[in-house]
C-alpha cells in the first residue's frame, strides 16, 4: 500500500491545524503481504511472539492468589525468579486477558482476570482505598493514590464483561476515595510515592476516575478528575512535553512516565472530547514519532528541554508508544501513526526474548535494553509484557481496518 497523505487533509481531523514542524507531503509505504486471518491477524513472526508473551503473563500468575508477580530476575530471587505479587499491576493487566481472551485458544484467559479482579477487591480497605507496593500478607501496605487508580481499570473491565455489580462498586469506592483525598488544586498530597511532589503522569489517575463516574453517573468523581487534568495540562511546554512527568522534581522522565501522561490525556479525551486534551496529547505523540521517524530509534529518557538520554532504551515506554501512535490513528486516519508502530513493534519483538536463559525468561519484554538500563534494571515486569500484548492486538485491529477500507 501507498498513500499519500494531505497532512492538512485526510490524516487531520476537521478544524485540526497541522503542527509546524510536518511536510506538507508524505509517502507511506505498509507491507500487507503477509497479513493472515486466523484469529490473529497480523504474520507468523508476530503470532509467535504474541504466544510467548501471553505464556509470560500466564506464568507470572502467583496460585496463591491469583495475582501477577511484579516481574522476572534471577538476580534479585536467585531460587525462584518470580517476585511477590503486585496489586496495581495486575489491575490493569486484567483488561490486557480479556482482550486476549478473544483470540484464537486462549478464552481461558477471561477466567484468569476474573479471578485477578476478584483479589483486587479482597485487598480494598473499608474506605475504598487500595495498596500501594508488593503485596506482603504479613503487613498491611500503605493506601496509594495512583496505584488504587490503576486497579479501578481492572475492576471496571472485569464489571463490564461478568456484569457483576461487585467490581463495579469496589471501583466506585475507589474512585470515591480518589475524589474525597483530592486538594482543591486537583493534586494529591499524600498516598503517593513522594512528598510535596505532584508528578504529571497523574493524568493516568483522572483516567480511570473518569470512567467510574460516567458509569456510575457521579457528577463529584468526574468534576475531580478534570480538575487534574486541567492542573496538569497548565504543565505543558512549548516544546510539547509536559513539566514534572517523572518520578522526581527538575529531573529526567523516563519514557515509560511520559507515555503514561500522554495515554492519560488521551484516553480522558475518549471520555470527555475535551480538545484541549488531545491536543496536549497528540503534540506529543506527534513530536516523539518524528523523532523516531528521523533517528530510527526513541530516548529511553527525556529533559523537560527534550534533551535525551539514549544509551539505553525504556522498552516499556516503547510498548507504550506503539499504543498510543496506533490510538491516534484510530481517531485521526494518519497512516504514519501505523507505519511507525509497526517499525517500533519489530524492534520490540527482537529483544524480546524467545526460549528461556540464565538471566531471561522465554516471552517477557525487559525493562530495558540493554538488561542494565536505568528503568527497572535487570528485571523482566509484567507491564512490560502487558503493553507488548496491547500493542500487538491494536496493531492488528489497524490492519483489519486499513484492509476494510481499501477493500483489500
Amino acid at each position: 500500500l501507498k498513500h499519500t497523505n494531505n497532512l492538512s487533509g485526510f490524516a487531520m481531523r476537521q478544524g485540526q491545524k497541522a503542527p509546524e514542524s510536518a511536510s506538507p507531503i508524505v509517502m507511506i509505504e505498509i507491507n500487507l503481504k503477509n497479513t493472515r486471518l486466523f484469529g490473529f491477524n497480523t504474520n507468523m513472526e508476530r503470532i509467535y511472539n504474541f504466544e510467548k508473551a501471553i505464556q509470560f503473563l500466564i506464568n507470572s500468575i502467583d496460585e496463591k492468589t491469583g495475582g501477577s508477580r511484579a516481574f522476572y530476575s534471577n538476580l534479585f530471587y536467585p531460587f525462584k525468579g518470580w517476585s511477590a505479587p503486585y496489586p496495581e499491576t495486575t489491575g490493569y493487566i486484567i483488561p490486557t486477558l480479556f482482550e486476549a481472551s478473544n483470540t484464537t485458544g486462549h478464552k481461558h484467559l477471561t477466567q484468569l482476570a476474573i479471578n485477578m479482579a476478584d483479589w483486587i477487591v479482597s485487598l480494598q480497605t473499608p474506605d475504598g482505598a487500595l495498596p500501594g507496593g508488593l503485596y506482603n500478607p504479613q503487613k498491611n501496605n500503605e493506601k496509594s493514590i495512583f496505584n488504587t487508580a490503576q486497579m479501578i481499570i481492572g475492576l471496571i473491565a472485569t464489571y463490564q464483561k461478568t456484569n457483576k455489580s461487585k467490581f463495579i462498586d469496589s471501583a466506585l469506592k475507589a474512585a470515591k476515595w480518589l475524589t474525597n483525598n483530592q486538594e482543591d488544586d486537583g493534586t494529591w498530597l499524600k498516598f503517593h510515592y513522594q512528598k510535596e511532589f505532584f508528578p504529571s503522569y497523574f493524568t493516568r489517575v483522572a483516567w480511570p476516575m473518569l470512567q467510574t463516574g460516567i458509569i456510575c453517573n457521579d457528577h463529584q468523581i468526574q468534576t475531580a478528575a478534570t480538575k487534574t487534568l486541567d492542573f496538569i495540562n497548565k504543565k505543558t511546554q512549548r516544546n510539547g512535553l509536559v513539566k514534572d512527568c517523572g518520578f522526581k522534581p527538575n529531573s529526567y522522565s523516563f519514557l515509560h512516565t511520559i507515555a503514561y501522561t500522554i495515554r492519560g490525556f488521551l484516553e480522558s479525551y475518549l471520555l470527555t472530547k475535551n480538545e484541549e486534551y488531545y491536543n496536549t496529547a497528540f503534540n506529543l505523540a506527534y513530536k516523539l514519532l518524528r523523532k523516531y521517524e528521523f533517528r530510527k530509534k526513541l530516548g529511553g529518557a527525556y529533559y523537560e528541554n527534550f534533551k535525551e538520554i539514549s544509551w539505553y532504551r525504556c522498552l516499556t515506554g516503547e510498548a507504550q508508544m506503539v499504543i498510543i501512535w496506533l490510538k491516534l490513528f484510530n481517531i485521526n486516519n494518519d497512516v504514519r501513526f501505523v507505519n511507525a508502530s509497526s517499525k517500533l513493534l519489530d524492534d520490540l519483538c527482537k529483544t524480546q526474548p524467545l526460549k528461556n536463559t540464565l538471566f531471561l525468561k522465554s516471552g517477557g519484554l525487559k525493562g530495558s535494553h540493554p538488561y542494565y538500563g536505568r528503568y527497572i534494571s535487570y528485571r523482566q515486569p509484567n507491564w512490560a509484557t502487558k503493553f507488548l500484548i496491547d500493542a500487538m492486538l491494536l496493531e492488528e485491529t489497524a490492519y483489519k481496518e486499513i484492509e476494510e477500507k481499501l477493500k483489500l
